[in-house]
C-alpha cells in the first residue's frame, strides 16, 4: 500500500474513532459517514477555538459580541463553486447559522457546493475557517477577525444505491468493484428483471477530454467475458476490474487513465435517443 493510501486510511480511521466526540471538536460534519451527493451539515464550534494561533482573534470578539454574524471561508477540497467573496467582504451565501452559544453550521451537498466528485472530497477533506464579513483586524481587538485554520476528514458512507463503486479512493492500477442493484432500476423499464447471465457493462477509458479508448462496441460487449457482471443473487450483480490492465494495450506512450466511463448493457435493450447514461469513475494520479 503506497503512502498516500496509508495516510488516507489512517485519517479515516482517526476520524471514525472521533465521531462520538464530535461536540468536542473545533469542526465536524453530520451525518458521518457521509454521502458525498447528499446533504451534510458542517459545524464550527468556536468554544474550542484558541485566539492567537494564526493571527486569529474571533473567539474573543464573540465573547464580547455573541450575536455577531459569522461567515464560512473554505478552500479544500476546492474553493466553493459560488466563491467565498472577498476577505474584507464575504459573499452573503457564505453566512453561517448560529445553532448554539458560539456554535455555527452550514448545510450543503458537498459535490454541488464545491464542484468536485466524491473521491476528491474524501481524499482532501474540508479545510475552512470562520470569520466576520470583514476578516481584517476588528477595532479594539488584537489579531484578525477569524478563527484559526480548521480541517475535518470526511468518512465515506457505504453505498446502498443502484450503482456502487468501491473503493472511494482509487488509482488506475487498483482493483475496482462495481456493484449493480437491479432491484433499484427505475430509470429504464427494459433493464428491469435482468436474468443471471444477461448483465454486462459498456466501458470507456478516458485519458483526457479529447482522448478515450473503447474496449468493445456496445453491440460486441457480449463477446467479452470480462465485461459480464456476476450475479450475486437477489437481483444484484458485481464485477471487479483493474482499469490499467484492461486498457494498457491501447494506451499510447506517456498516457494514463484519468476516468472510467461505463453503463449497464443488456442484450436486446437499447437506450432512448440521446447521450448514453454514463457513470463516471474518477481515478487519482498520486505520482
Amino acid at each position: 500500500m503506497n503512502q498516500i493510501k496509508k495516510r488516507a486510511l489512517c485519517a479515516l480511521m482517526a476520524a471514525a474513532s472521533c465521531t462520538q466526540f464530535a461536540s468536542a471538536q473545533k469542526v465536524y460534519v453530520l451525518p458521518s459517514p457521509t454521502d458525498a451527493n447528499s446533504e451534510m451539515t458542517l459545524f464550527i464550534d468556536m468554544n474550542q477555538s484558541e485566539d492567537g494561533i494564526q493571527n486569529n482573534g474571533l473567539s474573543g470578539i464573540l465573547d464580547s459580541y455573541p450575536d455577531t454574524t459569522l461567515y464560512l471561508w473554505t478552500w479544500d477540497p476546492a474553493n466553493p463553486s459560488a466563491g467565498n467573496g472577498d476577505w474584507d467582504n464575504s459573499a452573503d451565501h457564505q453566512q453561517l447559522t448560529k445553532v448554539g452559544p458560539k456554535l455555527y453550521s452550514m448545510t450543503f451537498i458537498p459535490t454541488e457546493y464545491y464542484g468536485v466528485d466524491g473521491p476528491q472530497l474524501f481524499a482532501r477533506g474540508i479545510s475552512c475557517l470562520a470569520k466576520l464579513k470583514n476578516g481584517g483586524e476588528a477595532e479594539g481587538f488584537p489579531f484578525e477577525a477569524k478563527s484559526e485554520d480548521l480541517h475535518v476528514d470526511i468518512i465515506p458512507k457505504l453505498c446502498d444505491a443502484r450503482l456502487c463503486i468501491f473503493p472511494e479512493l482509487r488509482e488506475p492500477d487498483d482493483y475496482i468493484t462495481i456493484t449493480y442493484d437491479n432491484n433499484k432500476e427505475t430509470l429504464y423499464e427494459g433493464l428491469q428483471g435482468i436474468g443471471e447471465d444477461e448483465c454486462y457493462i459498456y466501458v470507456l477509458g478516458k485519458v483526457d477530454a479529447f482522448t478515450s479508448y473503447e474496449l468493445a462496441s456496445e453491440d460486441d460487449v457480449f463477446s467479452y467475458p470480462e465485461l459480464k457482471l456476476t450475479s450475486m443473487g437477489d437481483g444484484k450483480f458485481q464485477t471487479t476490474l483493474i482499469p490499467e490492465d484492461i486498457f494498457a494495450p491501447m494506451l499510447g506512450e506517456g498516457e494514463s487513465l484519468s476516468e472510467i466511463w461505463f453503463y449497464i448493457v443488456r442484450d436486446g435493450f437499447s437506450y432512448p435517443p440521446g447521450p448514453p447514461p454514463f457513470e463516471i469513475i474518477s481515478l487519482l494520479d498520486c505520482e
